[in-house]
């Protein structure tokens, strides 16, 4: 969560009439409307045509009830992510240093830096890590700049990466998520008790799911199968984490399909799609490998609204 250090720009918002969750992504801007009182979500997405997000933006907004709370969810196409050793310092002497620590790993200037970071698990031994989210302020005011026009109230600004582990319940336990969607890496998380221990991008399977099963039975899941053994065993020798006992997917229905035999071929019986948590199954109707993002969202925008 674009939070930490975004405290002049976002403010909470108590509201009777529901929630609203706006997901900038590259080729289309996805809106999800959840109404007080248990009444019934719905799902709307407004195609971007040529990069230009702008016009998308303004008509999604126009649908969004000013009484509602706004959640904004920015794509990895708006922001950074970059793994530190954690400084020994308290959180404000650290928000300070950030910006010079990793402003030769990112292609953002410093005086445009905003960023935000969760603390990941520290081996027995080694020094504590962060992994640090970085997105440009310009960018960041524009979008802010468009819901101010519309008379709307934010409520926060989310990045795709840490929402998955609001979507289902975790055992003590690590679980890994396995995250497709078309035209990005495949995104690995390992999680457990609710909170991400280990993130990373495998790269070259962004066309994962135009792949069939003959495809995958030539190379295709050996290949992803031994990124996943390797993160599975950094985790466990580096991190010395709990060893990964359950694997959910989350992906197309055909890839779904394909793979869990897969991986019960390989020896990996705890594999299944990922099941949503109880109090999210209002959305079981809702696309989840096309809108999973804006429904984990609506979790942390309830929790926001009672704080």
């Amino acid at each position: 969560m674009l939070a930490k250090v975004l405290q002049q720009i976002r403010f909470g918002h108590k509201s009777s009439a529901g929630i609203a969750v706006l997901h900038i992504r590259e080729h289309e801007i996805q809106l999800l409307i959840q109404p007080a009182h248990n009444q019934e979500a719905a799902v709307s997405v407004y195609p971007v045509n040529h990069g230009d997000w702008q016009p998308a933006m303004k008509e999604a907004l126009g649908h969004v009830s000013k009484m509602m709370a706004l959640t904004l969810i920015i794509s990895p196409a708006m922001y950074q992510i970059v793994q530190l050793e954690k400084p020994a310092l308290d959180e404000q002497e650290l928000l300070a240093a950030l910006p010079w620590q990793i402003k030769d790993l990112t292609d953002i200037a410093l005086e445009e830096l905003v960023l935000d970071y969760i603390d990941l698990p520290a081996a027995p031994g080694q020094s504590a890590k962060i992994n640090v989210v970085v997105s440009a302020k310009s960018q960041l005011q524009e979008l802010i700049a468009f819901v101010t026009d519309a008379k709307l109230s934010l409520q926060q600004i989310l990045i795709e990466e840490w929402l998955i582990h609001e979507l289902t319940q975790y055992a003590d336990h690590a679980a890994l998520v396995l995250m497709h969607q078309p035209g990005q890496d495949v995104l690995l998380q390992v999680i457990r008790q609710g909170q991400i221990q280990f993130s990373r991008r495998i790269r070259g399977f962004n066309r994962l799911h135009q792949y069939n099963k003959t495809d995958l039975q030539q190379g295709v899941f050996d290949n992803l199968l031994l990124e996943i053994q390797r993160s599975m065993d950094y985790i466990e020798s580096q991190l010395k984490l709990p060893p990964v006992r359950s694997i959910q997917l989350l992906c197309s229905g055909a890839e779904r399909t394909d793979l869990v035999p897969l991986f019960h071929q390989a020896g990996f019986n705890q594999v299944q799609p990922l099941q949503l948590r109880p109090e999210l199954q209002w959305a079981s109707a809702i696309n989840l490998n096309e809108f999973w993002p804006a429904i984990a969202a609506t979790v942390s925008s309830n929790w926001e609204s009672t704080a």
